[in-house]
């Protein structure tokens, strides 16, 4: 065991232990992030608020409709797709407490999936 002149090198040297196991730490959330961004991605998509329902539009460019999956479990709202090109794409999604679930209704324009569900009265 090292032999410390005084407190502060005992301080110092322990602020460099824990300094290195954080750098390793974010070296390892860093390379758990990037391999699951080459597994799938998750869409662009926006929220919208009216009286009666919720809306979302998902942006799916180049999606292959036969992969198209969209769905709701827990009150989440879950779709997963493929595009022509391969790439995966999953958007997970926690509805409002008031989304009624088993209304859910979808649409398609071009590129954008419309996904509306009412809610509860």
């Amino acid at each position: 065991m090292p032999v410390f002149k005084d407190l502060d090198d005992l301080i110092r040297n322990l602020i460099k232990k824990e300094e290195k196991e954080i750098k390793r730490i974010e070296e390892e959330i860093d390379k758990e992030f990037e391999r699951l961004s080459r597994t799938f991605q998750s869409p662009l998509y926006s929220f919208n608020e009216t009286e009666s329902e919720y809306d979302y539009l998902i942006d799916l460019p180049k999606v292959d409709l036969s992969t198209l999956k969209v769905e709701s479990r827990s009150q989440k709202l879950i779709m997963a797709c493929r595009t022509k090109d391969g790439r995966e794409y999953r958007l997970f999604i926690s509805l409002p407490k008031d989304a009624d679930p088993a209304s859910m209704e979808v649409s398609r324009a071009k590129w954008l999936l419309k996904v509306s569900i009412k809610k509860r009265k």
